[in-house]
């Protein structure tokens, strides 16, 4: 781990889940979140890794992002039993899609937006694959993001 104000290690070709943990709290303990971010996202990355469709795999990340930081919060392993349930009933498009619509944002998006990880919401996910969902899911999650302040 390299000094404050040392640039950030180039993390995306780490795939080893418990050297990027070690990286996480060698971070938290050296006040680097731009080192513990980088090794979060990369965590996130692995849980995609082997997924052929590229939104299911995107999802898997946000998934596991979700969970690290519900862990986090806890102070225990969580796991988001009910939208891993929900995805194995009705697939990845519908479950991002029923999140988008709904009138009030998930509890995750809104643990995403405190941890500042906006881009892997189930929002953004919808916008990098706007071709996949009808036009007024993607408005929805259009909206949701503009009210929250993300571009």
């Amino acid at each position: 781990m390299s000094s404050r104000g040392a640039k950030a290690p180039d993390l995306s070709d780490e795939w080893d889940k418990q050297k990027l943990r070690n990286w996480m709290e060698n971070a938290r303990r050296l006040q680097r979140d731009d080192v513990y971010q980088a090794a979060l996202r990369q965590l996130c990355r692995i849980e995609g890794r082997d997924i052929d469709d590229p939104l299911a795999a995107d999802f898997a990340a946000v998934m596991r992002a979700l969970e690290e930081a519900l862990s986090e919060q806890n102070g225990k392993t969580t796991r988001l039993s009910r939208t891993r349930q929900k995805l194995a009933r009705v697939g990845v498009r519908k479950t991002l899609a029923d999140l988008a619509v709904k009138p009030k944002p998930s509890e995750g998006f809104l643990k995403l937006m405190e941890f500042g990880m906006a881009d892997m919401s189930a929002e953004a996910l919808i916008l990098k694959y706007r071709q996949e969902f009808e036009p007024e899911v993607v408005a929805a999650a259009e909206r949701r993001l503009v009210e929250y302040g993300v571009d």
